[in-house]
């Protein structure tokens, strides 16, 4: 156990109300004269999100996309000029490419495979504040790779770290899918799952959190019939609305000192501010006693542990609202943020509207999947809402609909009996960082002052900085016939199943699931872990249940680079269970390459008696009401073992899988979807042996 563990753990049940010293700070703070709900929600369609369009003919029984990255400029706000922007655009009919953020949305059946061809056309200089020093981050600043983040695809076509590639046709180690022309890449994507949200982004080597920042992401619809079936017989509502729910800070020019963007610019930390400094927020190795091995100056810009905006974003708009009619609606829920946590929850607004009144709550939820498709039985939520609580180990225990980054959530809510005129704020109280929170990193109306030296002594009424409330809905007059009561049958299942096992799927519409058995099973004892690097800033680690060697204080360490040789080397097949140990002070999002798992229990243990054997504190607990069906980002608490079992399938293709030429076998990987976490360096090889 690191020393620095130790202090974290000491102090983290009192973290989410610690008073913290109103101090000037490095982190930007975006304009304040953003008001909110003045712009509609972004959509799907040309002049919101595109949806990208097949060619069919290319290649008989599957759909060909052609998409492009380029730099765009696209404003995210009235009150804002244009940000420089990465993103990705159709051009698979020769047509001119239309650059909207989150645009080249993919909708796919089950069974029809899907082609991409990506072409990288971006230019050699980052929109962003680029640090060199971590690993893979020293090549070009223009590499990318796409990740079909969910989908169930060879390793050649998994888009994974080291598969980069630049305009020019430079390649990484494991870039085995060349495209039709230098610069370009070539993708195949079975999609031999059920229905569920998927999403693709980049994932190069070294600037993973700053090319999807700046827009490299896009959503991925599965179809399948039994959903369709559900649909065309009213037990799901076809008004179908995607939220990718995200956060930005943007250049306000009140700092000299960032010079990587002009005004409106996205703005992205690049000063690792050490805990020593009056103003600092991380740890900084040699400020620990003894000293270490770390000498030298950080460097400018230098990667941080965790970043977190300051104005939430939904589908690319900064406080949108949107109208709904007195009827169901299905809303397709993506954390698409870097490192922030959500509490999503819905009140009627208060006599300003741009307020939630948290004495008033809105329609319930009713969650009928999740990133793995649908759960067995659905889960009421929101009814009534409940803000973040922890137990006497910092847990939240009390929440509505917790996401980390990159889970999803599929949702119906029923505005039938919402009066007309009526608004209602989507709201979250996640603390940032998760669980344990740091003031500073909370945005809302009457907060204290948060920007560097002068400014406003807090966020107005009806404007930003706020990442608390994030959207605005506003009930309008129905057109046409009422809804068919078949739409709340759902519901019906959902308030049966709170007191019952829903965990076994009986009497649910929904389609029933598959339970993995751990007989038999292959079981790996895991860590998540904390450390320094060689520069003495914090790094998050993945590792195993044996020591890995001693830290740069010279303290026992459990955690291993990206870049040791792999442990995790399942065969082809088989089924395993994983005990995933956290011996950090932070929630993490854990992500699996290629496989979806099932989690079948939580259980705490002391991380401070930790020495590669758990002293477990209390009995196991089973997964969350919407964790039963499958997933492939599973959030870990800290002081608790997360266990988790998954069978390691590969897709059938019509081609012959070679090896990987790093590895030797299918390469994948799994890690934090912290972006700044995976970064630096919490991902770990997953090397699937034929």
């Amino acid at each position: 156990m690191q020393r620095r563990q130790f202090l974290k753990w000491t102090v983290l049940g009192g973290a989410a109300v610690a008073v913290f010293p109103r101090f000037a700070w490095a982190y930007s703070q975006s304009p304040r004269n953003l008001r909110k709900f003045i712009q509609a929600l972004p959509g799907l369609g040309p002049a919101g999100i595109p949806v990208a369009t097949p060619d069919t003919t290319t290649f008989p029984g599957a759909d060909h996309y052609r998409l492009e990255a380029a730099e765009f400029e696209q404003s995210f706000h009235p009150d804002l000029p244009p940000s420089r922007l990465w993103g990705y655009a159709d051009v698979t009919a020769g047509q001119s490419p239309n650059h909207r953020y989150l645009g080249g949305v993919i909708v796919a059946k089950q069974g029809r495979p899907v082609r991409l061809t990506l072409f990288n056309r971006l230019p050699s200089g980052h929109p962003l504040p680029v640090d060199t020093t971590i690993p893979g981050a020293e090549g070009p600043k223009n590499r990318i790779t796409a990740h079909l983040h969910g989908g169930f695809v060879p390793w050649t076509s998994d888009g994974g770290p080291f598969s980069w590639f630049t305009p020019e046709g430079a390649h990484g180690e494991s870039f085995l899918n060349a495209g039709p022309v230098p610069g370009s890449a070539a993708y195949y994507y079975p999609n031999d799952q059920s229905a569920r949200l998927v999403w693709y982004h980049d994932h190069a080597l070294g600037t993973t959190r700053l090319n999807a920042y700046a827009g490299l992401a896009s959503a991925y619809i599965l179809r399948d019939d039994v959903e369709l079936g559900l649909i065309d017989a009213s037990f799901i509502p076809s008004r179908e609305i995607p939220l990718i729910i995200q956060e930005k800070s943007f250049v306000d020019g009140s700092d000299p000192n960032y010079v990587f963007g002009r005004r409106g610019d996205l703005w992205y930390p690049y000063r690792y501010e050490k805990a020593s400094d009056p103003t600092g927020r991380w740890d900084y190795g040699p400020d620990d006693d003894p000293p270490g091995a770390v000498s030298g100056p950080l460097p400018i810009p230098s990667v941080v542990p965790e970043f977190f905006g300051d104005t939430s974003m939904v589908n690319g708009a900064a406080y949108p609202y949107l109208e709904v009619e007195p009827r169901h609606y299905r809303f397709r829920i993506l954390n698409g943020s870097n490192a922030r946590f959500l509490n999503l929850q819905l009140y009627y607004s208060d006599a300003s509207g741009s307020e939630a009144d948290l004495s008033r709550a809105g329609p319930a939820f009713v969650q009928i999947g999740t990133e793995g498709g649908f759960l067995p039985f659905p889960v009421l939520l929101n009814d009534p809402p409940q803000q973040i609580t922890f137990d006497e180990n910092g847990n939240a225990n009390r929440y509505t609909l917790l996401l980390g980054p990159a889970e999803r959530a599929d949702v119906i809510i029923d505005f039938s009996d919402v009066p007309l005129g009526a608004k209602l704020i989507l709201y979250s109280d996640a603390p940032a960082p998760f669980p344990s929170g740091d003031p500073r990193n909370d945005y809302f109306t009457g907060d204290a002052d948060q920007t560097a030296i002068g400014g406003a002594p807090s966020t107005p009424l009806g404007q930003g900085p706020n990442t608390r409330t994030l959207l605005q809905f506003r009930v309008v007059p129905r057109v046409g016939s009422a809804d068919p009561r078949t739409l709340d049958v759902l519901r019906a299942n959902a308030m049966r199943g709170a007191s019952e096992d829903h965990s076994r799927g009986g009497g649910s519409i929904l389609p029933r699931i598959e339970k993995l058995s751990p007989r038999g099973a292959r079981v790996r004892n895991l860590t998540l872990n904390e450390d320094f690097d060689d520069l003495g800033r914090l790094i998050q680690r993945l590792g195993t249940a044996e020591q890995a060697g001693l830290d740069t204080q010279g303290l026992p360490t459990w955690g291993r680079n990206y870049s040791a040789p792999a442990t995790e080397n399942p065969t082809a097949g088989s089924v395993e269970v994983w005990n995933v140990f956290n011996l950090t002070g932070d929630t993490h999002p854990i992500h699996f390459h290629l496989v979806n798992v099932q989690i079948l229990s939580r259980r705490p243990f002391d991380p401070e008696l930790w020495d590669g054997t758990p002293t477990f504190t209390g009995p196991a607990r089973g997964p969350d009401a919407n964790e039963r069906g499958f997933k492939e980002t599973v959030r870990m608490n800290p002081g608790e073992c997360t266990t988790v079992i998954m069978r390691f399938d590969l897709p059938d293709v019509p081609f012959s899988v070679p090896p990987s030429p790093r590895t030797g076998g299918h390469e994948y990987v799994w890690h934090c979807h912290i972006l700044e976490h995976e970064e630096h360096d919490m991902m770990r090889p997953l090397i699937v042996e034929s």
